[in-house]
């Protein structure tokens, strides 16, 4: 009786285990913000160079927290009851049937037969009754005015959502910059303030400052792009890119799924990788307040975007398939050459290469799995949060150093001159004359 008790523990401990990596892998926002806490917030925090660049760094990851894994839980649910309730054929629909808006955007490209499959996959998978939402489709007489309802409800929250928060995000740079400012009452890339002195990074900052009106006017153009750009395209791609010669509508129809939101809320990996190029690389480059802060920031910023973009997903594929091979796990998706996620592997029995997996050899895989993507997240979090601003670090010290170097010499001439005699330099004058005559 004890053993078995302590065997169901342990079983039901696992599954919560991987139960909750498969639903923090599956989230974008929250896989980015683990990442986010461990490899950049506190570590870069730890690893700066002086407090006052401390104090900054934690002052935007606080914003960027709130902006972007806080509003979606307070804005999301007020944009999607909105966007519905200003669509005439689904208006005044209850907390229960407005989860329709679940329904994958790759239901939404074809025609009305493959939306009702979509929409009874939908109910069936939130709910466990596929006939969940039968009362909205029931309001329609016509099931294609439902599918347009539904793309434009999805463009709209698309559109919004896209423009909040893409306007919140590029602000950060600029607000922490402010802050800096109004602690410190310094100028310059709070970095250098202990390497150098205010006479010194206020003259690194006077170049940058010339152009910082037209920096921030790109900064709001940024941000507004994506608003005004990627929700028409799909729009356009699943009302009638399926049968357009465009191949730009055409891709959009095709990889419409590719933008949908996980429970509503969630933004997808494209989502997000969208926002993150144009609310936070691009701008966080404009804000730059000397060269020493554009070089830091751009090479910060496009480690972590190809760690993070890609180079997260590539280290699991490795990782995978080490596993396979000493291990005998079955990580890889063979058929489409890319490791399966964990939530695949929760829901194996819907898979045609997992479903007959022995009990053994998927209790390993899973566990194997979960191990991997710690593990992943660690070797990101270490490289992103320490090694990478240790090599920032010493890079600046050397290029600041070089520069007061040259200001010192520079100034020590100045000063060699201005103690010559008068009629010394008159001397020194006629002779350079003579010199380039000769």
């Amino acid at each position: 009786m004890i053993v078995q008790s302590i065997n169901a523990d342990r079983t039901k401990y696992r599954g919560c285990v991987f139960n909750t990596a498969s639903n923090i892998e599956s989230n974008i926002l929250l896989n980015k913000g683990m990442t986010d806490l461990g490899g950049l917030v506190a570590p870069q925090a730890i690893m700066a160079n002086n407090k006052d660049e401390s104090f900054e760094r934690v002052f935007k990851s606080i914003l960027y927290f709130a902006f972007t894994f806080v509003s979606p839980f307070v804005l999301l649910p007020l944009i999607n009851k909105k966007s519905l309730s200003s669509t005439k054929g689904l208006k005044n629909l209850n907390k229960e049937q407005r989860k329709i808006l679940q329904v994958s955007k790759e239901y939404l490209g074809k025609d009305s037969e493959y939306l009702k499959e979509g929409v009874k996959k939908a109910a069936k998978d939130i709910f466990g009754d596929e006939n969940k939402f039968n009362p909205t489709l029931e309001k329609y007489d016509n099931l294609e005015d439902l599918r347009k309802d539904l793309i434009n409800s999805h463009t709209k929250i698309h559109a919004v959502d896209f423009l909040a928060t893409n306007l919140l995000v590029a602000s950060i740079p600029w607000l922490g910059n402010a802050f800096t400012k109004s602690r410190t009452n310094r100028s310059g890339y709070s970095g250098t303030y202990k390497m150098a002195d205010e006479e010194f990074t206020k003259k690194a900052v006077e170049k940058h400052d010339k152009t910082k009106k037209l920096r921030q006017a790109a900064t709001i153009a940024l941000a507004i792009l994506p608003a005004i750009t990627i929700p028409p395209l799909l729009r356009k791609g699943m009302l009638k890119g399926n049968s357009s010669p465009n191949k730009i509508l055409k891709w959009c129809n095709k990889n419409a799924k590719k933008f949908d939101y996980k429970d509503s809320i969630y933004m997808s990996r494209l989502t997000a990788l969208s926002m993150w190029v144009t609310s936070d690389y691009f701008p966080y480059q404009l804000a730059c307040r000397d060269k020493y802060e554009y070089r830091d920031t751009a090479i910060r910023g496009t480690s972590i975007g190809l760690v993070f973009w890609g180079g997260d997903l590539l280290l699991k594929r490795g990782f995978s398939k080490i596993s396979d091979k000493l291990f005998g796990t079955k990580l890889m998706n063979k058929a489409e050459n890319c490791p399966y996620s964990l939530k695949e592997l929760k829901y194996s029995k819907n898979i045609e290469e997992l479903k007959n997996l022995s009990e053994k050899t998927l209790a390993k895989t899973r566990k194997a799995g979960v191990g991997l993507y710690a593990l992943n997240l660690l070797t990101i979090m270490a490289t992103l949060g320490f090694g990478l601003p240790v090599a920032l670090n010493k890079l600046l010290k050397k290029r600041v150093s070089a520069d007061k170097g040259k200001t010192s010499t520079n100034k020590a001439s100045i000063k060699n001159i201005q103690d010559i005699k008068p009629d010394e330099k008159i001397k020194l004058f006629f002779l350079s004359q003579n010199s380039k005559k000769k």
